[in-house]
């Protein structure tokens, strides 16, 4: 007779699918404001300056919550951050979807996105850094497959808005819909995580001096690593921002087009992303890079010029394979180099990489008033180019 013991143990989740679930939520709940950011757009009146700037307020928020943890961490356990920071993504929602829906509030959306930017920027590092934590002690690369399930999340959420939109859902009942999802995959994921803090803070002193004992030379590759991820994320931020807004009002199709622009972009980055850990074995690092980056390239010419929405398509499609693995991928040999760095290492990439995909796309709202959509969007094919000249850089293997 099985115990109910057994049963138990059994039905809770293993740490690493935690990890995936909690990776799995944080995409759903960032594709599901950025799959209507038509809507949003056409509700709330912005210009392109307009949406700028509120895209701007979750960058913001992201970029101090990427500089507050660490300090926050140090007081709070691991475990207790990475169960409790999805719930205020499940708050922030609803509240979006009150100032969309309900009072077309802009100084209200302002705030939520900010805030939602926020937890986002905590969760983000928490969440890569016990990736890395795994993936070193499975001692094989997993990093791609984690940041996969955010792609498979940011899928589901992009699939869903989609729909909404089709179905003329207001975003106030498509937010609570979501919400009440990442609850239940929070509570679900909180039951495989294991209590880690007290290594982080006895590994602390030692990790400490091993950053300080780091000889520049490491730091400089790591910087150029960062510069790296930082110019790939850019063109994976761009397209999350811009392809719904790009198709609606610089292609003029309809809103659900635009919806489905961007599902095409987040269903090429999920299947990258899934097998990349394979292409990364047959080529390295250095090839999967520049090949996946050089498709990235040509879906983003292709989605500019596009005549029909069959290349447009194409291009979404493109871009979202292109941009997959840049990210995990830079992860992956930074959590390879961190024997002299110190698991740091990984939150400094972390950071490069989410700065640059969320502080750097609303600066595309600063030149779209004056160049129009979406020939706005060929500066994500400049910086394509430069992040593949560093490639080779800083893709080398470790003596």
């Amino acid at each position: 007779m099985i115990q109910p013991v057994a049963i138990r143990e059994r039905l809770v989740p293993s740490e690493r699918t935690s990890i995936n679930l909690i990776f799995l939520l944080a995409g759903l709940s960032f594709a599901s404001w950025a799959g209507r950011l038509s809507i949003i757009d056409a509700v709330l009146g912005f210009s392109g300056l307009g949406l700028g700037s509120f895209l701007l307020c979750m960058t913001v928020g992201t970029l101090i919550g990427l500089a507050i943890i660490p300090t926050i961490s140090r007081y709070v356990p691991t475990k207790r951050l990475l169960c409790s920071l999805p719930l205020g993504l499940a708050l922030c929602l609803p509240i979006l979807g009150i100032a969309i829906s309900i009072t077309q509030s802009t100084a209200l959306a302002y705030i939520a996105l900010f805030i939602n930017g926020i937890i986002f920027g905590c969760l983000d590092i928490m969440m890569n850094v016990s990736g890395a934590r795994i993936e070193r002690e499975l001692g094989r690369s997993i990093m791609p497959s984690l940041h996969g399930y955010f792609s498979l999340g940011s899928l589901l959420g992009a699939g869903v808005a989609t729909a909404s939109i089709a179905l003329h859902i207001p975003s106030i009942w498509h937010f609570s819909f979501v919400s009440v999802a990442i609850l239940v995959l929070a509570f679900v994921a909180h039951l495989g995580l294991s209590s880690w803090e007290n290594e982080n803070f006895a590994n602390r002193a030692k990790e400490k001096s091993a950053q300080s004992s780091a000889p520049p030379r490491k730091l400089g590759l790591l910087m150029l690593l960062g510069l790296m991820v930082a110019g790939l994320s850019f063109a994976e931020g761009a397209a999350n921002d811009w392809i719904a807004v790009a198709t609606v009002d610089g292609h003029g199709l309809k809103h659900q087009d635009g919806a489905l622009m961007f599902t095409l972009f987040v269903g090429a980055m999920t299947l990258g992303r899934f097998v990349g850990g394979q292409l990364v074995d047959r080529l390295g690092h250095k090839n999967t890079l520049l090949f996946m980056g050089s498709i990235g390239l040509v879906g983003v010419c292709l989605f500019i010029i596009g005549a029909n929405p069959y290349l447009i398509g194409l291009g979404s499609a493109m871009w979202g394979l292109g941009s997959s693995l840049g990210f995990p991928v830079g992860m992956s040999i930074a959590a390879s180099r961190s024997e002299r760095l110190g698991p740091k290492a990984v939150s400094i990439i972390s950071a490069f990489g989410y700065g640059a995909m969320l502080g750097g796309p609303p600066l595309i709202g600063l030149i779209v008033d004056s160049t129009g959509l979406p020939q706005a969007l060929w500066i994500c094919a400049i910086v394509l180019v430069m992040s593949l000249l560093l490639t080779p850089r800083v893709s080398r293997r470790p003596r």
